[in-house]
């Protein structure tokens, strides 16, 4: 007599003898088996578990031992799709509906690291925070059988931004400009529920397409996320992100970036994708760093020029060095932008009242937009640096004068009212008007050189001359009426009014330089 055959999927353990007497076959009985997803031992002629419906027994692929398996019940991983530094992300159907999702699994090397894996589990809580068209919905964290810690998410088909650029080189200035107010969109609504994304760069955004065939961006990797609310895992000092996108506060240390500084890397992200150049691209990363640190990147219209002034000013605000120089939030480079191709948005968020709750802001299209400010961005670019020439030039101008009377001052001092030494007077003006004017010049070319490539920086150093200027004229033009009033009611001598006008420019210099220090 033989045993029955059992079905192969058993994948018992069978340990066959022959017996040369009777040449029986004899069977013994199939050894128990554990269930990979609840850890359940079950006897081994069960086929599925009777806890969560896993199949057992299914041989796992000998490359990917988590190919094949099944997560909480109802995930089964099919096949891996691609890889990050933080995880490993599958293709996984549903059991029971048939229906396809994206699985990341946290790396096995990444297992016993506590910062690696309060990040990893960070995703997924700023993720399940946000609603929004625009970035990556998750689903569900699951934990793996060997315990690691596996997201859920929606499967997206398409590809990233990164490899679109990698392909494309450039983008017109149309389609970047449509990227980036959806990426804007994303953002809002992270930033309405205090997550910082803090790595925007192209492959992290993913260009998916939409069942009208239309394109639909998605943030992916929250991973460096700061969520306002919790413990930052980031340690101080530590920085945190890509050196080619990240703003320069956050290249600083990760914790003083705020949501001004996803505004920068957004900016970072259009130049890359109009120009086919990152920002900063030094030979490693310490040289990048330096240069984010005290450069300001090359014109987008000096590497191609048909891109319109009016975007490219408004890129160069949204990566100006300074934060509070910066669009005051996503939204508002959102409005932006919307002014450059025509459409207006009204964005809307709601806030409930005791129990918060937000939604992903609205945005309304409102016919073709505010011409006009498009208009007036593009005309205050075009004529930022004409008008910083003239300042400098009025600047200059005011500097000589106000030497040649301090280097003048002296001599007249020392003159007697019947003989005053005029030639030497008129020679000492001279060489105080050249001086003054050679220092002005010098200041100035430090002062606007850096800042050339930038029309937003151009016209702030602008204002900021003409508000030295004016307070300087200000100042001096009240320290000089006295002295003026007393030497035509001859009340003093010649030599007094001329240390009085010397107090005068002193002052006026000193009213026109201080603030402007102070502030730097």
């Amino acid at each position: 007599m033989r045993a029955a055959t059992l079905p192969p999927e058993l994948d018992r353990t069978v340990a066959d003898a022959s017996d040369e007497r009777s040449g029986e076959v004899l069977a013994f009985a199939p050894r128990a088996r554990r269930c990979p997803t609840c850890g359940t031992e079950l006897p081994g002629t069960f086929v599925v578990c009777p806890h969560d419906a896993t199949p057992l027994g299914v041989a796992t692929n000998r490359e990917d031992p988590l190919v094949g398996i099944v997560l909480g019940g109802t995930y089964r991983l099919v096949r891996a799709i691609g890889k990050g530094g933080m995880g490993k992300l599958y293709e996984a159907e549903h059991t029971r509906l048939r229906r396809r999702f994206a699985v990341k699994v946290l790396h096995e090397s990444h297992a016993d690291k506590v910062d690696a894996v309060r990040r990893f589990e960070r995703e997924a809580e700023a993720l399940a925070r946000i609603s929004s068209d625009h970035v990556l919905d998750v689903v569900d964290v699951l934990r793996t059988p060997d315990d690691r810690t596996a997201i859920v998410t929606g499967l997206l088909e398409g590809e990233d931004l990164q490899r679109r650029l990698e392909r494309a080189r450039q983008l017109p200035p149309s389609e970047a400009i449509e990227i980036a107010r959806q990426i804007c969109r994303g953002l809002s609504a992270a930033h309405a529920v205090s997550v910082i994304h803090r790595d925007l760069k192209p492959s992290n955004l993913f260009l998916a397409a939409t069942t009208d065939g239309t394109l639909a961006v998605k943030i992916l990797d929250f991973g460096v996320a700061k969520l306002a609310d919790t413990t930052d895992v980031t340690r101080t000092g530590v920085v945190l992100g890509t050196p080619a996108y990240m703003a320069p506060e956050q290249a600083r240390g990760s914790n003083k970036a705020d949501a001004r500084s996803d505004v920068y890397a957004v900016g970072a992200v259009l130049y890359r994708a109009l120009t086919g150049r990152m920002p900063y691209d030094g030979k490693d990363v310490t040289a990048t760093l330096s240069q984010l640190l005290h450069e300001s990147p090359p014109r987008p219209r000096s590497i191609r020029l048909d891109i319109p002034l009016a975007l490219e000013s408004v890129i160069q605000r949204a990566m100006s060095r300074d934060p509070s120089e910066r669009p005051r939030s996503a939204l508002e480079l959102e409005a932006m932008l919307g002014e450059i191709s025509g459409q207006s948005v009204k964005p809307s968020i709601l806030v409930g009242g005791a129990g918060r709750t937000e939604r992903a802001p609205d945005t309304m299209v409102l016919g073709r937009g505010d011409v006009a400010r498009a208009t007036e961005i593009e005309r205050e670019a075009r004529t930022a640096r004409p008008r910083a020439l003239i300042h400098a030039s009025v600047a200059v101008m005011l500097a000589a004068c106000a030497g040649a009377l301090v280097f003048r001052a002296p001599v007249t001092l020392l003159s007697t009212t019947s003989a005053p030494h005029t030639e030497l007077a008129l020679a000492m003006a001279i060489v105080g008007a050249v001086a003054a004017g050679s220092g002005a010049i010098t200041a100035l070319v430090r002062t606007l050189r850096p800042r050339w490539a930038s029309a937003p920086e151009v016209d702030r150093a602008r204002e900021a001359l003409h508000a030295m200027m004016r307070r300087g004229l200000v100042a001096f033009g009240a320290a000089l009426s006295l002295p003026l009033a007393l030497a035509a009611l001859e009340l003093v001598p010649q030599a007094s009014t001329a240390a009085l006008c010397l107090v005068a420019v002193a002052l006026g210099t000193a009213a026109a330089v201080v603030p402007a220090t102070s502030r730097a």
